[in-house]
């Protein structure tokens, strides 16, 4: 599972990285510099000679060595040093560039695993937020009782699987992206549905409408309309918009169900009035 971009995490990848080279370096100076002590130390045969003290040789008739020969049972180790040396700086160089490399790519895939979750995040929230605000528009619209009554019915399947559906995909809308794909993922796929269901429930509710009426409940949904407007009217004085909330209720009795939040609107609304004029 990727892991989101966090920039402390970077600091730590290439603090590593610097430690590795920083200790590199470090082990190939040792390397060499032990090479050298051991080429400095190391006692050549004129000085081995000199140190020798002199010893009386008998008179023989076998020829001397040549001049300038080494003795027989001496290696020169620093050659070998040296070419150990070189060898191990090249290994910690090599290994130090490794790391660097792979760190970089560690850095830029958890920023690109970051920056695909964001999008995701940011596409899920568009389609969440077009849902509800098809849905708020709906509930501020006090006529759309008119045109579309059974988004308000409980009883109907698709409005109850609209609602269902709504509630689970905001149970999942954070302000701030989740850290987890799998979060996103859910959260992204809530909203889809969410978005279908409102959509099948809108259109059946706009096909139905309110359904197959007389011409006495036509009449009479007619007259809820412009009592309904005369209580949402601000400029019609107070008694007349309540008596016109009074007829609301008794004419759609029965026949059409007024939500208690357009009686709440226009109560709120005609007390906010008397009150400005009280005060005027």
């Amino acid at each position: 599972m990727t892991r989101p971009l966090d920039p402390a995490d970077d600091k730590v990848e290439l603090g590593n990285a610097l430690a590795a080279l920083i200790g590199g370096f470090i082990f190939a100076l040792m390397a060499s510099v032990m090479a050298v002590g051991l080429e400095l130390f190391e006692p050549s045969s004129d000085e081995a000679a000199a140190d020798t003290p002199p010893i009386d040789t008998p008179t023989t008739d076998i020829a001397p060595a040549p001049i300038g020969s080494a003795p027989s049972g001496f290696i020169d180790w620093t050659p070998a040093l040296w070419i150990g040396a070189a060898g191990t700086a090249l290994a910690a160089l090599a290994f130090t560039g490794y790391l660097i490399v792979r760190t970089r790519h560690r850095i830029l895939d958890r920023r690109a695993a970051a920056q695909t979750l964001d999008t995701d995040f940011a596409a899920a929230k568009a389609v969440y937020s077009q849902v509800a605000g098809a849905y708020a528009e709906y509930l501020a619209d006090p006529y759309a009782i008119f045109t579309r009554p059974l988004l308000d019915d409980l009883d109907q399947p698709r409005t109850a699987a609209f609602i269902d559906a709504f509630a689970s995909a905001g149970a999942l809308d954070t302000d701030t992206c989740p850290a987890t794909p799998e979060r996103v993922r859910a959260f992204a796929d809530a909203s889809r549905a969410a978005l279908s269901a409102w959509n099948t429930a809108d259109r059946h509710a706009r096909a139905v409408g309110m359904g197959v009426l007389t011409d006495d409940s036509k009449r009479t949904v007619r007259r809820i309309h412009s009592a309904l407007e005369l209580a949402l009217d601000n400029t019609a004085a107070a008694g007349e918009r309540e008596r016109a909330i009074e007829a609301v209720q008794r004419l759609s009795n029965g026949l059409i169900t007024v939500p208690d939040r357009i009686y709440a609107t226009a109560k709120t609304a005609i007390e906010t009035v008397t009150r400005k004029q009280l005060t005027s």
